[in-house]
Parts: structure tokens; C-alpha cells; sequence
């Protein structure tokens, strides 16, 4: 094991024992964006994952869901443990629209977020999921060089509120269930 995760595997260690002794009650868990290489999963008692399949991950969501939850278990030392999804989503600029659905367009976030959350709801394996995010929110230039309008753009709204489709379909998928 490298040295940097011999570190951030001790401060995990030592977080979850101090937060378990300061109540004991709660379940432990953090948001892991490097679950397929994460060496920490035996220490929390909820394993959470950040995947953005159709966003960050060009696969189908139930098939990379699969993935992750396979890992998880066999691999990443979660078995038997309770799985979320911690951030799931896909960006959009508030009235940008196109007849190919290409990403960044209102019609393109609005199905990926509808097949991200049906596919996280029907799954056996996973037991929740958040959507990232509900409004748009600026971000640093300087982290994220690329964002359009140096914005974080995966609301559900915009920054002023203004729904765009995917806050109907996501409204619509949640009411199913």
C-alpha cells in the first residue's frame, strides 16, 4: 500500500472512532468517488458511492451500477454492508435545447437523471440515492476551468430557480415511488 493511503486510511480510522465515541447511535459513512481502488469500505457501517454514469462515465447506468456494487462486494470489502448512491447526476444550461439531446441541453440531463434514478430505485443493491443538485451553484475558476459560465450546472433548477425539465421527471420518478 502507498504511503499517502497508509495516511488517509489512518484518518478515516481515527475520524470513525472518534465520531463512534461521541455517539455511537448513528451510522458512519463517507462519500467515495474511487470505489473501485477505495481501501476503506470495512470501516464505515454504509458504503456511499458518487457515480455519474451517462455524465462522467460513458456506460448504461443499470450496467455500471452492477459494476460498482460487484466491486463493492467482492472486491472493496462491503459485503453485507447497506449501499447508497451519495451523488448521481448530469449537467444542464437552463434553456438550452437541441433536437439530438446533446449533453449540456435540458433534454439530455432530464433523461440521464431518469434513468440514473429509476435504475438506483429498482436496484436490490442500493438503498438510496441523492441527486446532485438541486440548484446550480458557481464554482472556482481555478477547479473547475472547463465549467460553462464557471457554473456547477447539475441542478434540477437554475440559480434563480427557474425549473428546467429535469425537475418535472424527477418530481414524476419520485411520486412513482
Amino acid at each position: 500500500m502507498r504511503q499517502r493511503n497508509r495516511v488517509g486510511r489512518s484518518c478515516y480510522q481515527k475520524q470513525f472512532a472518534l465520531i463512534r465515541q461521541l455517539d455511537a447511535t448513528r451510522p458512519c459513512t463517507f462519500a467515495s468517488c474511487k470505489f473501485f481502488q477505495d481501501i476503506c469500505f470495512d470501516l464505515p457501517d454504509v458504503i456511499s458511492c458518487n457515480i455519474y454514469p451517462r455524465w462522467y462515465i460513458d456506460k448504461s447506468v443499470r450496467q455500471y451500477l452492477a459494476e460498482v456494487c460487484d466491486w463493492i462486494k467482492e472486491d472493496g470489502k462491503g459485503k453485507d454492508k447497506p449501499f447508497i448512491v451519495s451523488e448521481i447526476g448530469a449537467g444542464a444550461l437552463y434553456g438550452c435545447h437541441n433536437s439530438y439531446h446533446g449533453k449540456w441541453t435540458e433534454e439530455y440531463q432530464a433523461e440521464a437523471l431518469a434513468e440514473q434514478l429509476t435504475a438506483c430505485l429498482e436496484s436490490s443493491e442500493c438503498m438510496g440515492v441523492y441527486i446532485w443538485q438541486f440548484c446550480d451553484v458557481r464554482v472556482s475558476s481555478e477547479w473547475f476551468a472547463g465549467r460553462p459560465r464557471e457554473m456547477n450546472n447539475k441542478g434540477i433548477v437554475d440559480e434563480y430557480r427557474r425549473p428546467k425539465l429535469a425537475y418535472e421527471k424527477v418530481k414524476e420518478i419520485f411520486q412513482k415511488y
